[in-house]
């Protein structure tokens, strides 16, 4: 089957694709900018210089799936490999801020086979790690082709992708999937499903772990991420943050936090706005003036001027995880709109974690649920039933803390288990 979709892919599926992306860019600034960013790629990696070693290129869609592979990347530096880190999302190549002058770093060239050919006859590395999805027809065929291992790290199967369950669709991504050499599945159920799935292909299956774990691990001890607030200002307060917050997610916290100020004096909420733009600071601050009486609000770049406040909107970026470093619970917002945000930032500090999940995107809702960490809400009654719990009642408080170290404690070692096996 491999020659068949070879044929129907590259003259048939591929201009469909690209004719697609083309028309999009005229009226996507992302895309027009993939594209922009695409040219002259080879010119750009021929000029890269490679100490002595062995190549790896490890391929990321976008800035959260570069955030898993950072473990593995620096696991590999630590035995001399050389790292080629690629994107597909002009975000994640643009926001990744690689930390090490060695690592190089491309857009993944669009999958046309001339142009993924010369890429992979340019670099010509041993290995292509492919960080959970994000898999290219033409960049794996080239790959295997001149000899690279190919690994899939944190494989997750998606039991709504019904694209599975269309005969020809499945042929198409099993052929796909058949070129991957090992893939490393997140959990016993995706180990199982691909293990299925790949009957009769050479990709072997293997538990492992996710990685994400590790690297959030990482982030709490890098010092960037320890406390963003003086602590005059939240010294004997209880702190609730609520991160990456959404509309959605506001209407349904703000009522909640102004009623509970009766019984909880001392309760410092920060907000924390998925994207802090002046329009959106000065949505919420004139929301809290007209409908909140019992909150009243500083903005963080005004902190110099604190006189008491019990609300306050962060309207700069890259303070979040300080701020559930300090935090006695907090809420995660997202799950009501576009997919919940990562929840395991706050969990790694062992704080109760509540979160809407009526947008899935990820498993880690489920992890700290099972666990007994993350608490979910869909209403205000229920956001207030459980926060006023979490903030009042300490044997409960003490559960869920008891909860997140069995998270982290359970689901550490991926990275090791990953490189060991690929290296040896």
């Amino acid at each position: 089957m491999l020659k068949f979709w070879f044929g129907v892919y590259n003259f048939f599926l591929l201009p469909l694709l690209w004719t697609g992306f083309r028309v999009l860019s005229l009226f996507n600034s992302k895309i027009a900018e993939g594209f922009k960013g695409r040219k002259n790629i080879s010119e750009e990696i021929r000029k890269w210089d490679f100490k002595e070693g062995k190549r790896v290129i490890i391929h990321s869609s976008s800035l959260g799936e570069y955030q898993q592979a950072i473990p593995i990347m620096n696991e590999l530096r630590n035995h001399g490999y050389n790292v080629i880190v690629t994107f597909f999302s002009p975000s994640g190549y643009r926001n990744s801020g690689i930390p090490h002058s060695d690592v190089k770093k491309s857009y993944l060239p669009f999958d046309s086979y001339g142009g993924v050919n010369e890429f992979i006859e340019t670099i010509k590395p041993d290995m292509v790690i492919l960080m959970r999805y994000d898999l290219w027809f033409n960049f794996l065929y080239s790959a295997g082709k001149h000899g690279a291992k190919i690994i899939i790290a944190n494989a997750r199967y998606d039991e709504n992708d019904f694209w599975w369950n269309l005969l020809i669709v499945r042929s198409f991504k099993k052929t796909m999937y058949g070129m991957i050499d090992k893939m490393f599945a997140i959990d016993k159920s995706d180990f199982d499903n691909y293990k299925l799935l790949m009957k009769g292909t050479k990709t072997e299956i293997i538990l492992a772990g996710d990685s994400k774990f590790e690297r959030v691990v990482e982030a709490s001890k890098n010092p960037k991420n320890k406390e963003s607030l003086d602590a005059g200002v939240y010294s004997g307060r209880k702190v609730f943050v609520i991160g990456s917050s959404w509309k959605d997610d506001e209407d349904i916290i703000l009522p909640v936090v102004n009623k509970l100020m009766k019984f909880e004096k001392n309760l410092l909420t920060i907000i924390v706005p998925h994207e802090p733009k002046e329009t959106k600071i000065l949505a919420i601050e004139k929301n809290l003036e007209e409908s909140y009486p019992n909150l009243k609000s500083i903005r963080y770049s005004a902190l110099e001027n604190y006189g008491g406040e019990n609300v306050i909107i962060v309207d700069c970026i890259g303070k979040l995880m300080g701020l559930y470093s300090i935090a006695h619970a907090a809420y995660v917002g997202g799950g009501f709109r576009t997919g919940l945000h990562n929840v395991l930032e706050p969990a790694v500090y062992n704080i109760p974690v509540l979160f809407s999940n009526k947008v899935k995107n990820s498993d880690e809702d489920e992890i700290l649920t099972v666990k007994g960490c993350g608490i979910i809400v869909d209403s205000r009654d229920s956001f207030y039933r459980e926060l006023r719990k979490v903030l009042s009642d300490k044997d409960y408080y003490d559960k869920l803390r008891c909860g997140c170290r069995k998270v982290f404690e359970e689901n550490l070692g991926t990275t090791k288990k990953i490189i060991q096996n690929i290296i040896n």
